[in-house]
């Protein structure tokens, strides 16, 4: 667990000494603060994952409310604490540290995990308890269905299904301008988030009149994605399609790049968007498509990114990171609304529109309907939304460049 390393952020956060920590949040009859706990996946396979995503932008956001002076709530500019657990990778380490933090550590604020598979595990714990759950790293086809059963979570993702639906458009366009054919190869982790993107894929592009001419999943961890790739190869697609996460992402591009495997259109899901990606391919990342975007050219976006880089010294992705920072502000609105109520927390987040660093932001039964990308592409070093069209949208480049050597 990290607990120690959070407090010890806590003590330079709020400048008070190390000794105060262990005061509670009320004193008296009197809030000193707001107490912000979170479990997330420092170590095993979801750790780069949650590192570059999510936890550092809970750590921004934390800062910035803080050097603003706090979130005014009753009339007193009250600043955030926070602690912190490492779920390494495990849900029943999630679900003992959810537990802790509600029951032991009392905090006001509950943050979320990373990855689809965690969020389900702990969203029934936070129900139970009444907290809001914005889940920043989850998409799930039954999202209609988990509202209805847990009214309190919010998912920061669309629904799977509009993700494959804002990519099958700008293939058959291409198709139909005859710069790609029909053949598509996919490939997808077995695990939740794998498993509810490709199946609306699937029906999305059957129902184009795509050639679906490979489709494999390979389990979450595999060490060796080598078959998958070669067998993807000989199918001799004209589109690569793998909704993968973040070393599944890294090694089947590598792999592509080693073998020339240079399908016109080439799609890496959770992952492209991290600055690793960039860093780790240089001029290869160009053309290389992938799950969710940004505009870089948008000005909220360049000032998060800034202190962003000051405070990590280290960009965040170019997708998710915004969503979760953005999340964490239409939080932060709605407490200076409403208080601590979660109740009413949870009544207001459904019902209105939020100024964000992603542009407005409101949700359509519990999902985000405003806000974000659902495919970018690496163009002039950075990772542009191409879709869906709207205000700061790229053309896609297609073909895609062929690997350098």
């Amino acid at each position: 667990m990290n607990v120690s390393i959070s407090r010890r952020k806590v003590v330079s956060t709020l400048g008070v000494a190390s000794a105060a920590l262990a005061v509670p949040t009320w004193v008296g009859a009197q809030r000193t603060s707001i107490k912000v706990g979170w479990a997330i996946s420092r170590t095993g396979p979801f750790s780069g994952g949650a590192a570059t995503t999510q936890w550092p932008n809970y750590l921004l956001w934390i800062k910035d409310v803080n050097d603003a002076g706090g979130l005014s709530v009753d009339g007193r500019k009250l600043k955030l604490e926070h602690i912190e657990y490492d779920d390494r990778s495990q849900s029943e380490e999630a679900l003992r540290a959810v537990q802790r933090l509600i029951t032991q550590d009392r905090v006001d604020i509950l943050l979320t995990p990373w990855g689809t598979g965690m969020n389900l595990a702990v969203a029934p714990i936070f129900a139970r308890a009444g907290f809001p759950m914005l889940a920043t790293t989850f998409a799930s086809e039954r999202m209609p269905e988990f509202a209805r059963r847990w009214p309190n979570l919010f998912s920061m993702l669309n629904l799977p299904s509009a993700y494959s639906q804002a990519l099958i458009p700008i293939l058959a366009a291409e198709r139909a301008a005859g710069r790609i054919g029909d053949r598509v190869a996919m490939v997808h982790v077995i695990e939740s988030f794998g498993l509810e993107l490709v199946n609306p894929a699937r029906d999305v592009l059957r129902a184009a009149n795509f050639n679906i001419v490979y489709d494999e999943g390979y389990p979450m961890g595999a060490a060796d994605l080598t078959p998958v790739l070669t067998a993807a190869q000989r199918a001799n697609p004209d589109v690569f399609i793998a909704f993968s996460y973040p070393p599944d992402t890294i090694a089947l591009t590598e792999l592509a790049r080693v073998r020339n495997f240079n399908p016109r259109v080439f799609y890496v899901a959770i992952g492209t968007a991290f600055p690793m990606f960039k860093q780790r391919f240089g001029d290869n990342a160009v053309g290389v498509m992938g799950f969710g975007g940004w505009n870089p050219e948008n000005d909220a976006i360049r000032s998060y990114f800034r202190r962003h880089v000051a405070m990590h010294n280290r960009e965040p992705d170019r997708s998710g990171s915004s969503h979760v920072y953005a999340s964490l502000q239409a939080l932060g609105q709605t407490i200076e609304k409403v208080g601590l109520s979660r109740p009413e927390i949870i009544k207001h987040l459904g019902a209105n529109r939020f100024d964000t660093i992603i542009g407005g932001l409101e949700f359509d039964e519990n999902n985000i309907r405003k806000g974000g990308w659902f495919v970018g592409q690496w163009q002039d070093g950075d990772f542009f939304g191409i879709a869906p069209i709207q205000p700061g949208a790229r053309r896609p480049l297609i073909p895609k460049p062929a690997w350098r050597t």
